[in-house]
C-alpha cells in the first residue's frame, strides 16, 4: 500500500503556505512528497522571475521530492467551449479550470513550454501533470504523452501514460482533499475526508491513497486538523512515495524532512 503526498499551487505567491505545508507532512507523514507547480501563477507571478522559490524547488527535488507541472497559470483566461465543460468547472472551481479552456494548439504549447520552463529551472525531471482542479477535457491525454509526461491525474483516479515499451496503467482510488471556498464545501470536504481516511487505511495491497493539500488549507484549523489525522492514520499503513516511484517510473527514494 502506498500514499501518495502533493501540494497544489506552488508559486511565488504561496512560497509560505508550501514551506509550512511540507513541514506538516513531514511530521505526519515523513517521506518524499510531490509538488505541483505553477509556472506563471494567475499570469502574475513568473516562476524565473521568483529565485527564492526556485531555490526551495531546487532544493526540495535534490531532497527527494518529486516536481509537477500544475497548469501554465492556473486559470482559465478564456471561455470555456464546450457546456458540459463549463457545468464541471461551476461546481469544482471558481474560474480555474485552465485545461477545459485551452483549444489543443495552446494546449500544447502549455504543456510542452511549462515543462521545459520548470525543468530547466529546477534542475529536475517532471514526468507529471495535474490539471488546475483535477479538470481536463476528453484526450487530454493524447497532448501529456506528446510533450513526454509519463503519468496525470483526475480526482477519482491516476494513470501511467503508455510510452514505448511501457503500458498504461490507470488505478481508481479517490483523493483526499480539502475545500474552504465556502463553509458547506468545508463541511462537505471534513467529512469526505472523515469516511474515506479509514476505508483507504484498510486498503490491500497495491492500493494507492491520495491526499491532497493546498495554501488554502492553512486558513482552516478545522481542515488543518483534519488532514494531520488522515495522514498520520495513511501514513501507519501505507509506504509513503512519490507518484513516480509508485507508477514505476523510477526508483523509490527516501526525502529528507
Amino acid at each position: 500500500m502506498t500514499l501518495l503526498a502533493s501540494i497544489h499551487d506552488v508559486a511565488p505567491p504561496h512560497l509560505a503556505a508550501a514551506r509550512t505545508l511540507r513541514e506538516e507532512l513531514a511530521a505526519a507523514s515523513p517521506g518524499p512528497v510531490t509538488l505541483l507547480v505553477v509556472p506563471d501563477f494567475h499570469g502574475r507571478h513568473p516562476l524565473e522571475r521568483a529565485p527564492e522559490t526556485v531555490r526551495w524547488l531546487r532544493e526540495r527535488a535534490a531532497a527527494g521530492d518529486e516536481i509537477c507541472l500544475h497548469g501554465g497559470t492556473h486559470m482559465a483566461r478564456v471561455p470555456i467551449p464546450s457546456g458540459v465543460d463549463r457545468a464541471r468547472a461551476a461546481v469544482f472551481t471558481a474560474g480555474e479550470g485552465e485545461c477545459l479552456a485551452l483549444e489543443r494548439a495552446a494546449a500544447h504549447r502549455m504543456l510542452c513550454d511549462g515543462r521545459r520552463l520548470v525543468e530547466d529551472l529546477v534542475g529536475a525531471p517532471v514526468r507529471g501533470f495535474v490539471a488546475p482542479a483535477w479538470l481536463e477535457p476528453r484526450g487530454f491525454a493524447t497532448a501529456l504523452a506528446a510533450c513526454g509526461f509519463a503519468w496525470h491525474e483526475g480526482s477519482l483516479w491516476v494513470e501511467r501514460l503508455a510510452a514505448p515499451g511501457r503500458a498504461a496503467r490507470r488505478v481508481r482510488t479517490p483523493v483526499i482533499g480539502f475545500a474552504t471556498r465556502s463553509r458547506i464545501r468545508e463541511i462537505a470536504a471534513l467529512g469526505w475526508a472523515a469516511t474515506l481516511t479509514p476505508l483507504l487505511a484498510r486498503a490491500g495491497a497495491g492500493r494507492l491513497a491520495r491526499v491532497a493539500l493546498h495554501p488554502a488549507d492553512l486558513g482552516s484549523f478545522a481542515v488543518v486538523r483534519a488532514a494531520r489525522r488522515t495522514l498520520a492514520a495513511l501514513a501507519r499503513v501505507h509506504a509513503v512515495a512519490t507518484y513516480a516511484a509508485a507508477l514505476g517510473l523510477e526508483e523509490p527514494h527516501v526525502a529528507a524532512a
